[in-house]
């Protein structure tokens, strides 16, 4: 699965460029230095517009065209606008964006979005690319990612869009699917400090889940794993219930970009796991039956937090995307692939990073068994597992990740 690499942005006018009326001078001034940012590393702005609109002096009086004024001011700048060619297509329609990437000989996913309005995210879902939703003029919707400065959209660019080695570990064979970020070890010195960090993101909450959810959700856009996933579920964690807290909101908006479903509820923890170092403790050993034997699907469940199906969704012919944040010999993801299947769906399976030196190790055939009630499994053998050296794709993948954690943590405006 080739990778894509970001060539271009589209922005709207309106409160992503320029507020309307007034115009906010420092933030403009901010925005000045985001074209600078895209000019510096290559990237190639676009503006696309539908109305015709005039930028005012304010001590003559006198109109001049807007997307002249834009042509003056930024140089790099390129306009597609019904007012200069006739056969853009209006926003929202697919057909904007899809003239747009055709004449500039791109991908949908060599691109993002950045607008601030409804009309904004319609446009770039419709044109399945990924929206970043610009805040620093106005709140003007929930949709999208939202970025409350331009700088936090040049960092999210610079640190995550821009990166060359999206996944360290690949596992692909048949219906099984599988990637990683990165290894993890707080051991070895090349790979602790950002382990530490997702360590403290995932089971503490004070590590910086922005940007490993940014990591999984670019790696994911530019890899185009979007587009062959109807459905989008995070493995819950260890106490009875559903959900993860800390992956929710921005799963729910990757999904939301690209017309798939969040499923929130679809994976119950209908009784509380055993943590491996409460186990450890009680003197317990634990295998695979601890997550097997604490997880059920819901048959119904609610979509984007919103409607609850009328009918199980799950079935032939559909995939779930199946997110977890630390994958050591894929148990839990395993167990829930394997409630999943039952189904008939298939999944594609994703974490931001795999323990080092650690295969992954498949469950066993669990016989005939309803997925969405409680079971009690036992004696379920594993099958042949899948070396962690043989699938380790990229080892440059770590040291990236490494830097572009400390870039993300210390990111000003380049020089």
């Amino acid at each position: 699965m080739a990778a894509k690499r970001l060539k271009g942005v589209i922005l709207s006018v309106e409160d992503t460029i320029m507020n309307m009326g007034q115009i906010d001078q420092a933030v403009f001034r901010e925005v000045e230095k985001l074209m600078a940012f895209f000019k510096l590393r290559g990237i190639t702005p676009i503006l696309l517009a539908n109305r015709k609109r005039f930028t005012t002096n304010k001590e003559t009086g006198d109109k001049r065209d807007l997307y002249d004024a834009l042509d003056n001011h930024f140089e790099e700048l390129k306009i597609f606008t019904r007012q200069r060619d006739g056969n853009v297509p209006p926003k929202p329609q697919a057909a904007a964006t899809q003239y747009v990437l055709d004449q500039m000989g791109w991908e949908s996913n060599e691109v993002v979005y950045i607008g601030s309005n409804d009309d904004d995210m319609r446009t770039a879902v419709n044109g399945n690319i990924l929206f970043l939703r610009a805040t620093w003029y106005s709140n003007n919707t929930e949709y999208g990612f939202e970025f409350s400065q331009p700088k936090e959209v040049a960092r999210f660019i610079d640190t995550l869009c821009l990166r060359e080695h999206f996944w360290s570990h690949q596992i692909i064979d048949g219906d099984f699917e599988y990637y990683a970020l990165a290894p993890f070890s707080t051991y070895k010195e090349a790979f602790r400090k950002y382990s530490e960090n997702a360590r403290a993101a995932a089971k503490v909450g004070q590590g910086n889940v922005d940007f490993w959810l940014g990591a999984l959700v670019t790696s994911m856009y530019f890899t185009g794993i979007q587009k062959r996933i109807n459905f989008v579920a995070a493995y819950p964690g260890h106490q009875a219930g559903t959900d993860n807290e800390k992956m929710k909101h921005d799963l729910l908006t990757f999904a939301k970009c690209f017309r798939k479903n969040y499923l929130h509820d679809l994976i119950e923890r209908h009784t509380t796991a055993l943590k491996s170092q409460t186990a450890r403790n009680q003197g317990v050993a634990l295998d695979h039956h601890n997550q097997l034997n604490t997880i059920k699907l819901n048959r119904l469940p609610t979509r984007n937090y919103t409607t609850t199906y009328a009918n199980p969704p799950l079935g032939r012919g559909k995939t779930v995307l199946l997110v977890d944040d630390i994958c050591t010999k894929g148990w839990s993801l395993d167990a829930a692939r394997k409630y999943i299947e039952k189904t008939r769906a298939k999944t594609i399976m994703v974490t931001w990073l795999k323990t080092i030196n650690t295969n992954y190790c498949p469950i066993g055939d669990l016989g005939d068994f309803n997925p969405y009630q409680a079971n009690r499994f036992s004696n379920v053998q594993m099958t042949q597992e899948y070396s962690y050296h043989q699938h380790l794709v990229d080892q440059n993948a770590s040291e990236e990740l490494g830097e572009q954690l400390e870039q993300y943590l210390n990111w000003d405006w380049p020089q």
